[in-house]
């Protein structure tokens, strides 16, 4: 897409229809002009948005893993196997929720993980009828690979409105041919079954589907499988982990990107929320930025087994990245935030600056060795998500008077069409 530079900004411009829209990247002002000469100075202001201070937290969310264990053996999973069940006490459960709320200044969510958190239901029964002699506004949720789920389990988080994301990488044989159990047999079967026990208790319902070598070349058939399936939302998740890992063997980033982009007008059509498209594409229309790519970088404490504390869940087997101490957790903080865009000169001329939110860190410092470095593997699908949004923008903008920036009244205007 083409571009131009003004006073250290980078103004894109897309051109549809006789129409042309100006999108300022810096700031993420959005204009219909003839020219660029034509707009108005306050389409130029600095932004005031994207100031990182790395030393800030504020908690909102507790990530409890219940357990460390497994009764599947993904061929792309990260976590370290073992034949014992390693779960989270309820008196460890306990004090990570009393420490939690101790330190959080808004507790907004309760996320269950795991391993397989389900190996441990006890501790989530106990976690959440806890919880709620207290808090009955903070919001539960979990992802299980839906083995172990039953009508009861079922039932259980229903009534306490928990929304319960299961683990499917498409029809049974593309899911059998990477999420196998421990005696490598394909888990379709066990998984799509838990998935209808919560379907038919009235639970808030997702799918995140991994994409690797094993479905890349199907997504028709994934998309038609995810839309007979009815999720309230449906994930398609980039792989994870360094160049040896399994699912890291797609043929052709760039192709998965345009896939996943294609799957959105679909999903869209028939009422399915994308995850990954859709909150930046509301991210950028709206004009808000996204700093960084999860809430492990300054929103989010990751509690374990043995009252230990991190960050980030993605290495919960990686005894050495959790602390004894909340306390601890502000150098780890630090260094996460280092991945932002915002803090990256080498970031500020992308297009998709302001809602990339710098990739997973977890991943960067399982490649690269460190955080504030590009992730090429997801920086496509950042700016494709942009020229689709400004795309959108041109196709349901009704005021195309020239020199005309977007007001934050019309922007609302434009997401609230994109919601139908």
């Amino acid at each position: 897409m083409e571009y131009i530079k003004i006073n250290n900004q980078y103004i894109f411009v897309l051109e549809k229809n006789g129409c042309r829209l100006f999108y300022n990247n810096i700031n993420g002002k959005l204009a219909i002009a003839e020219k660029v000469e034509k707009l108005e100075d306050v389409f130029f202001e600095p932004a005031k948005d994207i100031q990182i201070d790395l030393d800030e937290f504020s908690y909102e969310q507790l990530y409890l893993a219940v357990s460390e264990s497994c009764n599947f053996r993904c061929k792309y999973c990260r976590q370290k196997k073992t034949e014992n069940i390693i779960n989270m006490t309820k008196e460890d459960i306990k004090n990570a929720i009393d420490t939690f709320y101790s330190v959080a200044s808004k507790p907004k969510s309760i996320v269950f993980f795991g391993g397989e958190p389900l190996l441990n239901v006890e501790g989530i029964r106990f976690a959440i009828e806890y919880i709620r002699n207290f808090d009955n506004e903070v919001q539960f949720s979990m992802v299980i690979n839906g083995s172990l789920c039953t009508k009861e389990i079922a039932r259980f988080f229903a009534k306490y409105k928990v929304e319960v994301i299961v683990s499917m990488d498409g029809p049974e044989e593309l899911h059998n041919k990477a999420r196998i159990n421990i005696s490598g047999n394909g888990t379709y079967y066990q998984a799509i079954r838990g998935y209808r026990y919560l379907k038919e208790a009235g639970c808030i319902t997702g799918i995140t589907t991994v994409v690797g070598p094993h479905n890349e070349k199907y997504f028709d058939e994934l998309i038609d499988w995810a839309i007979s399936l009815q999720p309230n939302s449906f994930g398609l998740c980039l792989p994870h982990g360094d160049n040896n890992n399994f699912a890291m063997q797609l043929s052709s980033f760039d192709e998965v990107h345009k896939k996943m982009i294609s799957a959105f007008d679909v999903l869209h059509k028939n009422g399915i929320y994308l995850v990954q498209i859709e909150q930046k594409m509301k991210a950028f229309i709206l004009g808000y930025p996204i700093p960084y790519e999860c809430k492990a970088c300054g929103r989010r404490i990751v509690a374990c087994k043995n009252k230990k504390f991190g960050i980030c869940e993605g290495p919960i087997t990686n005894h050495e990245m959790f602390y004894d101490s909340v306390d601890k957790l502000p150098a780890s903080i630090h260094e996460y935030k280092k991945s932002s865009p915002f803090v990256n000169d080498s970031c500020s001329k992308c297009i998709a600056y302001r809602i990339c939110g710098g990739s997973c860190v977890y991943d960067k410092l399982t490649r690269f060795g460190r955080t504030d470095i590009q992730d090429a593997c997801r920086c496509g699908l950042n700016k494709m998500i942009v020229e689709k949004s400004m795309e959108y923008i041109l196709e349901n903008l009704t005021v195309l008077d020239n020199n005309y920036i977007l007001t934050e009244e019309h922007r609302k205007i434009l997401y609230s069409k994109l919601k139908t």
